[in-house]
């Protein structure tokens, strides 16, 4: 008998322990940027905001963009801030290389000659394990990611044979 007590007691002690748990972990982020009193410390935590939503279980992804220029006197001010939601679309692969030596910089060399060309297209750098890549556009429809390659192979010529189409979330405003 006093076996059965003990294992409840087990039992018992060990739910209480995780639910402890469990509550304490909801406010992490709150509680690692509360001040120390003891030490009169102060903790900062600079991360990207989808962090808190892996965490919580958020589901719908909202991203802030901040664009900024430059302006006259030669100070960066900030000129729009767009709310944008990933979703399922196409984009146009422009570059795509897993030479060590050479592709971070020709990925970067080459989103730097693409905005300049076509400015309006938005641009993206990502590193895929071993691959730099460079792709182009927010396309909810294949029709509309094929017209942009066509753009951007007129535009672009150096790239034309490069280019393709690929699935891949994109950025849409916000409703």
């Amino acid at each position: 008998m006093p076996k059965r007590s003990v294992k409840q007691q087990v039992v018992v002690f060990s739910v209480l322990f995780v639910s402890v748990l469990c509550v304490s972990a909801q406010n992490i982020f709150s509680h690692l940027e509360s001040k120390d009193t003891s030490a009169k410390a102060v903790v900062k935590v600079h991360q990207d905001q989808r962090i808190e939503s892996l965490v919580y279980g958020v589901k719908k992804k909202t991203v802030t963009q901040t664009q900024t220029f430059e302006n006259s006197v030669g100070t960066v001010e900030p000129l729009t801030v767009v709310n944008t939601v990933e979703v399922p679309g196409y984009r146009v692969q422009v570059y795509s290389s897993n030479i060590q030596k050479t592709a971070k910089s020709e990925a970067f060399r080459i989103e730097e000659e693409f905005q300049q060309l076509l400015p309006n297209v938005p641009v993206y750098v990502s590193y895929h394990s071993p691959f730099w890549k460079v792709r182009a556009g927010n396309c909810r429809t294949m029709q509309d990611a094929q017209q942009l390659k066509s753009e951007i192979g007129e535009a672009y010529p150096q790239v034309k044979r490069d280019l393709y189409v690929v699935r891949d979330k994109i950025k849409v405003p916000a409703k």
